[in-house]
């Protein structure tokens, strides 16, 4: 087991903690001597992490960042922005004993990601709202019934109030400003490792 203050209040220290099965998130009072708290399981409020509950930890080496991303879309992933020494500290740890791993490089592609599914939204609801402006200028009705009826309206709304020429425009001018932070993410690409949970994941030490 290891830990480090990872960030600090007037009153708090929060402090992360690596133990055989997960890392433990809590605040303690300044002065607290963690050591005898652990030892007496006193700690109070923890907010534990599973490692096996863990897709992977990503380590973003350009800004000082550990990202804990969770297997469960529903669940919020975690993200620490640290100071560089504490930082290098724990990465170096959990990649050197934080066995049922696999290191792999957090490719530019896996940074792209988000900004590649809001491309797509908006590049179909672009689509679908021209065509729902399309059908109403010619005087046709657009089928708002069925599966997901609320946002077929919301899409025949936004046809019918920004007509062809108005979806168009504000479609296209979203695309290209999506295109335009892609490629300034593509040239720039943050640099770090990903350390993905594979099979029963544990410290060794």
């Amino acid at each position: 087991m290891k830990y480090w203050i990872i960030s600090q209040t007037e009153l708090l220290d929060k402090y992360l903690i690596a133990n055989e099965k997960a890392i433990w998130i809590t605040d303690l009072t300044k002065g607290s001597n963690i050591d005898d708290l652990i030892a007496s399981k006193s700690l109070g409020t923890v907010q534990s992490i599973r490692y096996e509950d863990l897709k992977e930890i990503v380590f973003i080496d350009t800004d000082d960042t550990i990202e804990l991303n969770f297997k469960h879309d529903k669940t919020t992933d975690e993200e620490f922005q640290l100071d560089k020494d504490i930082y290098s500290e724990i990465r170096d740890y959990l990649k050197a004993n934080l066995k049922g791993t696999e290191l792999k490089n957090y490719s530019v592609f896996k940074q792209i990601i988000p900004q590649l599914v809001i491309l797509g939204i908006i590049s179909i609801f672009t689509v679908t709202s021209y065509a729902a402006a399309v059908e109403a200028e010619s005087g046709g009705t657009v089928r708002t019934t069925g599966r997901r009826a609320w946002l077929k309206k919301i899409i025949a709304s936004t046809g019918e109030l920004l007509g062809t020429t108005g979806t168009l425009i504000i479609g296209l001018s979203l695309i290209g400003l999506c295109i335009y932070f892609l490629a300034k993410k593509i040239q720039h690409p943050k640099k770090g490792e990903i350390l993905k949970i594979t099979n029963s994941p544990r410290l060794s030490v």
